[in-house]
């Protein structure tokens, strides 16, 4: 496990996921392509999904059981999911609630929310944390330029901290910007990311490079909720 943790791979997940021993994992958090766009144009080609809910699910059902195989027992998954699929939700993960998390910028006008499953490996749902879901956030700047769907890492912080302990291993094998990996790097987490996006897994590296070189630069004066607005 020692070559992958810590790393971040340009690579398809499901290439990635072959890889990873059985019950190696203590945790998945992910957000994979929604496939609620028509015809959005990836670098590598457009969303294999095209809005269908079938075709979404033919083609992320492989990369999920993948994820639930590699995972400890009851390791957790967290995997976002478009509310515009709710109706195939029960068949596809089970009887759930759902973790909605609602970001909103103290600059900002309106608050957004992400809707995630969460289970353990074993499909069972993990409860809601009996604490506000309301998710403080500073601006996001230029990113937002580079990825059709931002989540901030002060929304995978929430996930991370709940769904983990340090020192525990994350994956988040549709990583694209990094939020997840800063998010478990910053807590104390050793993670593994991958994407097939050659370009978001270079901005994922230098995202890591540029929080673990401030994080450095504070040494034992960083406070525990300090998090460098890390730009590109």
């Amino acid at each position: 496990m020692n070559k992958f943790v810590n790393t971040i791979f340009h690579a398809d997940a499901r290439d990635l996921l072959a890889k990873l021993p059985s019950e190696s994992i203590d945790a998945v958090i992910s957000d994979p392509m929604y496939g609620t766009s028509r015809s959005y144009e990836y670098e590598w080609g457009t969303d294999p999904a095209n809005g269908d809910p079938e075709l979404h699910w033919e083609y992320h059902q492989p990369i999920y059981e993948e994820c639930r195989r590699v995972l400890k027992p009851n390791g957790r998954l967290a995997w976002a999911q478009s509310p515009k699929f709710c109706q195939q939700f029960h068949d596809w993960f089970g009887d759930h609630r759902l973790w909605t998390l609602t970001r909103f910028r103290l600059a900002g006008k309106n608050a957004t929310g992400h809707t995630w499953i969460v289970q353990t490996k074993e499909q069972e749902p993990v409860p809601m944390p009996d604490r506000d879901s309301l998710v403080i956030y500073d601006k996001i700047g230029p990113l937002r330029k580079l990825h059709p769907c931002i989540k901030t890492v002060e929304e995978l912080k929430f996930l991370v901290e709940e769904l983990t302990k340090p020192g525990e291993v994350v994956l988040d094998c549709c990583c694209g910007r990094g939020s997840t990996l800063l998010a478990a790097e910053h807590l104390g987490r050793r993670w593994i990311g991958c994407d097939i996006s050659k370009r978001y897994s270079q901005i994922a590296k230098l995202r890591m490079d540029n929080l673990r070189s401030h994080m450095q630069s504070q040494g034992s004066l960083r406070a525990p909720t300090d998090f460098v607005a890390d730009r590109c």
